[in-house]
């Protein structure tokens, strides 16, 4: 049996200072750890986004090149912003000083740093889990916010913070703490929101209000929120106010003398100097703002049972043990014997504050712990029998046998047979579709050769030695973050090298491989110098930019809609004057755009069956010797009628990649061929065509959407009714089986 390799990831943590990175192996900490500065407008950088993404690709290569003997599995950001766990910015004005909304940061990233799966996330949703071993309990953090966030044990395999699908639940700063204080403003709430947004936006009378009624104000715009009272910039203003209010207090405080008697002077130094020489002025502050703290932390252990509370961040680590004493004060004073903490020991109540040496560890020994917690636990796609939906699974990842491997989903298309799969359409039941992939190497078992852990490959999910044994048909297929295989994929030469770097457009090297094989057999047989394709899909795209690749004078595209048309014409891959409806006129108008001679290759890429009705009215748009290519449209048992009264049956014609030549009804010879998906040396001169000529096929245009594997279910149930995501039509969707939450992207 494979012996389990171990899960090695590198993971950043983003300060509004620092920025560091480390390695972690299996969820803990190794001592290779970087410290690097933070990129700021604060320090003079003129473009700190761009440096700030630059900055963590360029340190997380040096890492991964020190490890030439072992593979990088996960890169992992905690980020000191507000942000999705999709890695899209809400506000970083922390670091930036500008919200940067809507910036992407794990796709920046997952450009520059292609070679692992990238996951961002907050740095507070990330650090609970290095004190993930206390089992249930708060973790609180007090620093320029705060933020509080709930981790559950749970079960084991089913530890998580609790959090909404889009990860940003705990941002408890910005919450009113004392409802009653803002009846103090005349006007009420009303006008107690009016003067805190112009507190906020610098007024100095409404400042001057707030503090004569001695209501704290936030950054925010709030009255009397958690923030304004005890974050680090929330207790410095109510310090400044208290010692505005009471002159003659502060006057004789150890805080007067460090600040020169100036309120505006005290900052977050000021105050830890002189609480750790026990002036009163300062304790009292302190206890102050750290009473809200106290009674939210209470309600939150007696709202969910818990019975601890991390306290992190670095004001109040900074300020140090007057405040946590101060804390801890609050605490014992509001904690009442009633409810949750009926009978609470003495020891239980001392236990309730957590005050780690460590804090300044726990963004990144927790994004190591999360990311080695997801190595354990894998999603898919499943088609539950009968049902024409998509439902996800969580699944324990299994180990690796001897004559296995397993591969790790980097991008999954979503084909139109996936889609007809799920309509009911064909009766295949897979448990888990899809075919078409990009994926890397992650384990490898003892008697397998020819595989490297880190190889990034692409399957063929056609066993050529048998027509009816197909990935993603009857087989498990690619909408899944782990696949494992046996031996025999492999020995068919069903796993084909794709380039480290490849991104999401390269999962369409296997139905380009079908395409490039039909092209191949075609012009086998007629040049192809008037090509007409029939259909304006994703398969009769490629096909059309094949034929004015292969040099083809004259490229017809017919299709249904006038959308569609236009579409290939926008994209390129016909010209305005050859983009023709498909109806019973194409005949027609096929010989008119040809001067009469008619079209000597066909590609028939229909959908909904409609391949025999639409083979019926081109027969006199074909030149004297032409070539059909059944390509698509066909179910297995179409029977094609050719006149008089020869038939040719669909199916096994496609199967066994054969051609039969049968007379033109019209006049004239016609070859009629069917293939089905490619062989091997298809899919590695797709690589090369790729490689060579992706950009001038218009490949990377293919691919109208990135979707997350939560939001793949709903996706595809629209694809398969309407051919539109989100209302807008799509050509091919792709998973990225990584992206967390239910994240639509349009390329």
């Amino acid at each position: 049996m494979t012996v389990p390799r171990r899960h090695v990831a590198i993971v950043v943590d983003v300060g509004g200072t620092a920025t560091r990175l480390a390695l972690a192996e299996d969820g803990r900490l190794t001592d290779t750890i970087v410290r690097v500065p933070t990129p700021s407008p604060r320090i003079g950088v003129a473009d700190p986004v761009g440096q700030l993404l630059d900055l963590i690709a360029e340190q997380s290569d040096r890492l991964r090149e020190a490890l030439p003997d072992r593979h990088v599995d996960a890169i992992g950001v905690a980020f000191g912003a507000v942000v999705t766990n999709a890695g899209v910015v809400r506000n970083a004005s922390t670091l930036w000083l500008a919200p940067s909304t809507g910036l992407d940061v794990a796709a920046a990233l997952r450009d520059r740093l292609p070679w692992a799966p990238v996951t961002v996330v907050n740095d507070v949703a990330a650090a609970p889990w290095h004190y993930r071993e206390l089992g249930r309990f708060l973790y609180a953090t007090v620093s320029t916010g705060i933020a509080i966030k709930a981790f559950d044990a749970g079960l084991p395999g089913a530890r998580k913070v609790l959090l909404d699908p889009e990860w940003l639940g705990g941002e408890s700063g910005h919450t009113i703490v004392d409802p009653t204080a803002l009846d103090a403003v005349p006007g009420g709430a009303a006008a107690a929101v009016r003067l805190g947004r112009a507190a906020a936006g610098g007024d100095p009378d409404a400042r001057a209000d707030l503090d004569r009624l001695g209501l704290p104000w936030c950054e925010c715009g709030a009255v009397g929120d958690l923030c304004a009272y005890a974050s680090g910039p929330g207790t410095i203003r109510v310090a400044a106010a208290e010692a505005r209010r009471l002159p003659e207090s502060f006057a004789g405080s150890v805080l007067a003398e460090l600040t020169g008697s100036d309120p505006d002077r005290i900052d977050g130094a000021a105050l830890a100097r002189a609480a750790a020489r026990g002036d009163a002025f300062t304790a009292t502050v302190l206890h102050r703002v750290t009473r809200p703290l106290a009674a939210r932390l209470l309600q939150l252990c007696a709202d969910l049972g818990l019975d601890r509370a991390v306290i992190a961040g670095g004001f109040a680590h900074g300020v140090g043990a007057p405040w946590f004493d101060a804390l801890r004060a609050n605490v014992d004073e509001l904690m009442v014997d009633a409810g949750w903490f009926t009978g609470w020991t003495a020891e239980q109540r001392a236990g309730l504050l957590v005050r780690p040496p460590d804090t300044g560890d726990a963004p990144l020994g927790g994004m190591a712990a999360l990311l080695a917690e997801g190595h354990r636990r894998y999603l898919s796609l499943v088609k539950p029998v009968g049902d024409g939906g998509l439902v996800v699974h969580e699944r324990e990842v299994p180990g690796c046998g001897r004559e296995q491997f397993q591969l790790r989903m980097r991008y999954a298309g979503i084909c139109g047979t996936d889609l007809r799969i799920l309509r009911g359409d064909v009766g295949c039941e897979p448990e888990i579709p899809g075919h078409e992939c990009v994926a890397e190497v992650v384990a490898v078992g003892d008697s397998i050769t020819g595989l490297t852990v880190g190889q990034v490959v692409t399957l063929n999910p056609n066993n050529p030695l048998d027509d009816s044994d197909k990935l993603g048909h009857n087989r498990p297929g690619t909408f899944t973050q782990l696949l494992t295989l046996d031996h025999g994929v492999l020995s068919r030469g069903q796993v084909v090298d794709v380039p480290e770097i490849a991104g999401p457009e390269w999962v369409l090297v296997e139905p380009l491989a079908a395409a490039l094989r039909a092209n191949r057999a075609t012009t086998e047989f007629v040049p192809g110098e008037r090509v007409l394709v029939v259909g304006g899909g994703l398969s009769g795209l490629m096909l059309a930019g094949l034929a004015r690749l292969r040099g083809a004078a004259t490229v017809l595209l017919a299709s249904r809609t006038p959308a569609t048309v236009e579409r290939a014409v926008q994209l390129g891959f016909c010209s305005p004057e050859h983009g023709l409806p498909l109806n019973d006129e194409l005949g027609s108008a096929v010989l008119a755009a040809t001067g009469g001679f008619g079209v000597d290759a066909v590609y028939v890429a229909v959908g909904s069956n409609a391949g025999t009705a639409t083979v019926a009215t081109l027969w006199p748009a074909l030149a004297k010797t032409a070539a059909v290519n059944l390509y698509g449209g066909f179910p297995a048992d179409s029977r094609l009628p050719v006149g008089d009264g020869d038939v040719i049956a669909v199916g096994p014609l496609r199967s066994a990649a054969a051609h039969q030549w049968v007379d033109n009804p019209a006049g004239g010879k016609v070859v009629v061929l069917g293939n089905r998906g490619g062989r091997r040396e298809h899919l590695l001169a797709a690589v090369e065509l790729f490689r060579g000529a992706g950009s001038e096929l218009g490949l990377d245009r293919l691919v109208t959407h990135i979707v997350s594997l939560p939001a793949a279910p709903r996706v595809a149930a629209e694809l398969a009714r309407h051919g539109t995501v989100d209302g807008r039509p799509a050509l091919r969707v792709v998973i990225d089986p990584w992206l967390p939450g239910t994240v639509v992207r349009v390329c």
